[in-house]
């Protein structure tokens, strides 16, 4: 069951994040992850799950990517946008400190950030946002319909809060679920993480699923 993530409420504490992530964290106001269901755990292994596909996007140096670019890499997978307040930095900033305790490890796990807010996420939007977690991130765009396509794969809801009046504005936040996703070395899926999972839960995980290079 995936979970999906509305701005603007209360959410849980990390004890230890990188510099912007703590700063974007206290910068706006608390949140709170609602779930579609009961509370699920923090790790979901579900090998038989249908998530993930093929696609073709653009990364943040304006080259094109599809997902066999990543063969014989594990993908850790999270959609979010850049003018997310909170729940997207807080998201990257726990990937980032995960990967930097998995030693050689992390040298096997590429840390993809695909925007469901293509209007705002251009490659040259990704570029310095994604560079502020860490060398190794990975951000794609491309056009509303190649966003839709993959946000099907990865059964991922999103919806920008767009009326009358914010149409030609750049001010809306944007609802979408808010799991990330383990991929496989050949492009299955191994597991998701729920919103919310803590850095060291994450760490952990990660040292069970990913084997030494």
């Amino acid at each position: 069951m995936v979970q999906r993530v509305h701005e603007r409420h209360e959410m849980r504490r990390y004890p230890s994040l990188p510099v912007l992530g703590v700063a974007l964290a206290l910068s706006v106001p608390p949140m709170m992850w609602h779930a579609e269901a009961q509370p699920r755990p923090a790790v979901q292994d579900a090998p038989q799950a249908a998530f993930g596909g093929p696609f073709s996007l653009t990364d943040q140096n304006g080259m094109r990517r599809t997902e066999k670019d990543f063969r014989g890499k594990y993908m850790l997978v999270f959609f979010g946008y850049t003018y997310c307040p909170d729940v997207c930095p807080t998201t990257l900033a726990v990937e980032a400190e995960a990967l930097g305790k998995l030693g050689a490890r992390a040298a096997r796990i590429v840390p993809i950030f695909i925007t469901v807010d293509p209007k705002r996420d251009t490659a040259q939007k990704l570029k310095p946002y994604l560079a502020s977690f860490g060398p190794g991130f990975v951000g794609l765009t491309g056009t509303d319909a190649e966003i839709s396509q993959v946000a099907q794969a990865y059964r991922i809801y999103y919806r920008a809060h767009l009326d009358g009046r914010a149409a030609n504005s750049a001010n809306y936040s944007v609802d979408h679920t808010g799991n990330v996703y383990l991929m496989g070395p050949d492009g299955k899926f191994v597991a998701y993480y729920a919103p919310g999972i803590l850095p060291d839960e994450l760490t952990t995980d990660l040292m069970r699923k990913v084997p030494p290079g």
